[in-house]
């Protein structure tokens, strides 16, 4: 474990710069990770799985060219972006609402240790010290002061992925949303931070145009909203939502994503292709041409 102050040359550039920063920091890890350039990808601990695969897609885009890509290690969309990042060139950086040897939630343990392996776990707070619920909208100014830009996958009208939006601006960074279902609560504050100004992500194409023009990052946006014929069996209808962002996922990768046996996911790719919604090309599945 590593204690850092700002008068330390490994101190964040850009964390040094808002208006209160942490006196110390805690840090167990890969303390370059700190002076990569940075993106944070949050949202709600209660994410649906498009929520999930979206954070997922984005930290892995952003992670394979270099993008550090930042978070607080919650249930739900940070979870699945440090997942996604962490073994990705620009890696991951979780910031804790707690010690950094605490194991909060107790199911990121392993999760955590890996991250301290190839990325960094940081906290202002010492170790030891258990998790409050005043801790995190603390901490989600780290978060925000961290990046050049918040990205909010999922949040409902209470998240406290809108307080690092609202940090993040207040500090001169770009703020980001990604819609969700109109009939969704959980991207009502997704929403709401559209409809007040943020900048549109339908994929990390849309993040580097604003952040980092000169990477050039070919990718394609996540997939355009489809309707699922209404009559697909249950398992049909979930692949099909995962479809929606993971088109052109192969049999494992579907499986890996929906956590349903094999043998589910292909009788339930063999419905979907009789109902011509999808075809199959080199393993890879993906919706038939409209």
């Amino acid at each position: 474990m590593q204690l850092l102050t700002a008068f330390d040359e490994e101190f964040p550039r850009l964390l040094g710069e808002i208006p209160d920063p942490p006196l110390v920091l805690f840090a167990r890890g890969n303390l370059e990770r700190l002076r990569s350039p940075a993106v944070a990808v949050v949202g709600s601990r209660d994410a649906t799985r498009y929520g999930r695969d979206v954070a997922a897609r984005l930290a892995a885009g952003l992670s394979a060219v270099g993008v550090c890509v930042v978070s607080g290690l919650a249930r739900g969309v940070d979870t699945a972006a440090h997942e996604a990042a962490v073994e990705g060139p620009g890696g991951t950086v979780a910031v804790l609402g707690c010690g950094v040897d605490v194991d909060y939630p107790r199911e990121n343990r392993r999760l955590r240790e890996e991250i301290a392996g190839r990325g960094v776990v940081i906290s202002e707070y010492s170790p030891g010290t258990e998790p409050r619920p005043q801790n995190f909208p603390i901490r989600n100014r780290i978060i925000a002061g961290l990046v050049s830009g918040v990205v909010v996958v999922e949040a409902s009208r209470r998240s406290g992925s809108l307080i690092t939006a609202r940090l993040a601006a207040d500090f001169g960074r770009d703020v980001f949303a990604v819609p969700g279902s109109v009939f969704s609560e959980t991207s009502a504050g997704a929403h709401e931070l559209l409809r007040d100004g943020a900048i549109l992500c339908r994929g990390v194409e849309d993040i580097f145009t604003e952040l980092f023009p000169t990477l050039g990052v070919p990718s394609a946006p996540l997939a355009a909203p489809r309707m699922p014929p209404a009559d697909l069996s249950a398992e049909a209808s979930a692949l099909f939502e995962v479809l929606r962002v993971e088109s052109g996922a192969s049999a494992e990768e579907l499986v890996r994503r929906t956590e349903m046996p094999a043998a589910v996911v292909l009788a339930a790719l063999m419905e979907l292709e009789g109902a011509g919604v999808v075809v199959e090309s080199d393993g890879r599945y993906g919706f038939a041409p409209r």
